[in-house]
């Protein structure tokens, strides 16, 4: 083992690398035990190796040692420190690296902290938000935003609220990150049913047109993604929407929503969605797959209907081809 260390302290880079490879693979718990007992008297180098090895092998017990050292003067064992504890810490762990966070100017240490904070987040969940309130509640824009990125990653209810605490009364800065950080919560929370009212909210009422775009954007992610809805509630929510879905980029999202609806009501909309040249093909090809399957719900003349009229006016020679083909097939 002393051996093994020596070498891993080494300023030459391959040795270094290969030491710590051979430590991080050696078997049993004596030598997590024996790095643990060399971690309190350990300085330099040494210390950050020891920490760093703490983290790959995943020593639980040199925890406090590793949080310790959080309090050190020299910055690349704080910095070792927080990526360590970014592997193995828990929730209490988060409350530690707040507090560094709050005390320190540095961009690289910090973003060192964000990313640990972010594993720890995604590891612990719910059990963190008491210890990022103080973020959320920072002054320091950058702070705040920190936190709210880990409130994104946990999800809930708590988290949720503080993200629309700081739409609401931010600064414009963290304001904007907000409505960022809220239009895309459906992609990690796809069944938030107060996201999806948060998200309507900000895409009708808010006073930025950037701000109601994302929203439009989130909301019709929320829609799509929301397996709680039925198909006529996706299709309801799309056509409450539709005169504010104006520009191109979302009537294509729009028309992502209804092609998985196999509905009139869905082909209904599509429809008029193909009236915009924009986006006329997008619509098409999803009218074509609608009509490609038998429904209950539609008609073999509704079926032809909607068939016939992709074939005439579709400028895509692999759609018109896909609806001619199903037309022939429809007895």
């Amino acid at each position: 083992m002393p051996i093994l260390l020596n070498a891993a302290t080494e300023d030459d880079t391959e040795l270094e690398q290969a030491a710590m490879e051979t430590l991080v693979r050696l078997p049993g718990k004596d030598v997590d035990t024996d790095l643990i007992a060399r971690l309190p008297q350990a300085q330099g180098k040494l210390k950050q190796v020891l920490i760093e090895l703490a983290g790959q092998r995943q020593i639980n017990e040199a925890l406090p040692a590793v949080v310790s050292s959080l309090h050190e003067n020299d910055t690349d064992i704080r910095g070792v420190a927080v990526k360590t504890i970014g592997i193995i810490g828990q929730d209490r762990q988060t409350a530690d690296l707040v507090k560094l966070l709050e005390k320190t100017n540095s961009s690289r240490e910090r973003a060192d902290i964000n990313k640990a904070l972010l594993a720890i987040s995604g590891r612990c969940g719910v059990k963190c938000i008491p210890h990022l309130r103080p973020l959320t509640q920072s002054r320091d824009n950058e702070l705040h935003m920190i936190g709210l990125h880990a409130l994104a990653i946990i999800g809930g209810p708590d988290a949720l609220a503080a993200v629309n605490s700081a739409i609401q009364i931010a600064e414009p800065t963290t304001q904007d990150e907000a409505v960022r950080i809220l239009s895309t919560w459906p992609n990690n929370w796809p069944e938030d049913s107060e996201a999806g009212q948060a998200l309507l909210i900000l895409a009708t009422s808010a006073e930025k047109m950037p701000h109601r775009v994302l929203g439009l954007r989130g909301y019709l992610q929320y829609i799509r993604g929301n397996k709680k809805l039925s198909n006529e509630q996706k299709v309801a929510k799309v056509k409450d929407m539709q005169s504010r879905i104006e520009r191109p980029e979302e009537k294509r999202q729009a028309i992502a929503v209804l092609g998985e609806v196999p509905s009139v009501s869905a082909l209904d909309l599509l429809t008029i969605f193909a009236e915009d040249p924009a986006v006329a093909e997008e619509a098409y090809s999803a009218m074509v797959r609608i009509a490609d399957q038998e429904n209950r719900g539609i008609s073999n003349d509704q079926r032809r209907q909607v068939l016939k009229k992709v074939t005439e006016k579709s400028m895509n020679n692999s759609t018109r081809q896909r609806a001619q083909k199903t037309l022939s097939g429809i007895r």
